[in-house]
Parts: C-alpha cells; structure tokens; sequence
C-alpha cells in the first residue's frame, strides 16, 4: 500500500510540529531567561554580603539550569566567602566540568584548596590556570603564595617576579617575592 499526500493534512501536521518546536525552544529560553535573572539577583546580593540569601539564589538558578556554570561558580564564591570551601570546591568543579577553560574557576578553586591545606591540588589548579593564560597574574601570585607556605623559596620568588613583570604595580607580590627571599636566606 502506497502513501497518500493529502497537502491539508501534511500541511496541519507541519504546523503542530513547528508549534511544538516554538513552544518548546520559547519555554527553554524561558527558564534560561529565569535562571539569568536569579543569578543576577543572587550576584546582587552577595555584593552587599548577603552570602547566604545568594546561594539560595544561585541553587534556584541551577534547578532551572544545570549547565549554567556562572551560576555554579558565583554559588562556590559565595560558599567561599563563609568559609565553606568544600561546598565552594564542588562548585568550582562542576563549574569547570561545564567549561574546562574557566580559569577563574581553577584559580579560585585553587585557594580554597590552599585554605584545607591541600597544597598539591591548589598548585594543581593554579598552573593549569596559567596553562589556560599565561599572562594571568592572579594565578602566579597564587601559586607564588603556595610555594611560600611550602617553603618552597625559590619556586615562590619565581612566580612573585613573574607576578610583577606582568603587573608592575602589584605591590603584595613585590611584599611577598621580598619575604620569600628573606626566608631563602635564613633557611641556608
């Protein structure tokens, strides 16, 4: 048996499919639309230190949204402001699983590791954010900051001077290349 073209038919059921696909990519803009905004508001209110109230904010954004990964990472500086550095952690990495590039996300995931002392996994994140961006000056200031809690002297001067080559101004970085050295010396 053979199919009949009916043009009245074909030409109903093209206009469903099309409806469907309307409704359904307007209602996904929708919630993205939404999920936009609930980050906008939680980003407003950690700005006036509203920690708490934003990750509420930011976790809304992310039921509406699972792959927003701004959301994500502003939830994780937000936990990252209370202290709260495992939350801050997983956050940062569900961040960077979204966006692997997201070199603000190593980095920052990187100093909350410093924070739990785990001074491999901060080093870890720091030079992949440098490998990311090799002029990012955060990041070697950073990792700088690690190596000199490790007392690992020369590897933090290295990292302050680059630091400083690619910020001249940076006055912290000048401040710590100088305690770095000074502690080089006294540990001979």
């Amino acid at each position: 048996m053979q199919a009949v073209y009916c043009p009245i038919v074909n030409s109903i059921a093209m206009k469903n499919i099309l409806s469907l696909i309307l409704i359904t990519g307007f209602s996904c803009c929708l919630y993205a639309q939404d999920a936009m905004t609930l980050n906008s508001r939680g980003y407003h209110q950690a700005k006036k230190g509203n920690y708490s109230r934003a990750i509420g904010l930011f976790t809304q954004a992310i039921a509406l949204d699972e792959f927003y990964s701004d959301a994500y990472y502003n939830r994780a500086l937000a936990h990252s402001k209370l202290s709260e550095y495992e939350l801050a952690i997983a956050d940062y990495s569900k961040a960077i699983n979204l966006r692997p590039h997201f070199k603000f996300a190593y980095n920052n995931r990187g100093a909350d590791r410093n924070e739990l002392k785990d001074y491999a996994g901060a080093l870890e994140d720091y030079t992949r954010a440098i490998k990311i961006d090799s002029n990012y000056t955060r990041a070697y200031f950073n990792r700088g900051n690690t190596y000199l809690q490790m007392e690992e002297f020369e590897k933090a001067v290295a990292d302050f001077s680059k630091a400083l080559l690619l910020d001249p101004g940076y006055s912290e970085a000048y401040t710590n290349r100088e305690i770095a050295r000074q502690k080089k010396i006294a540990a001979r």
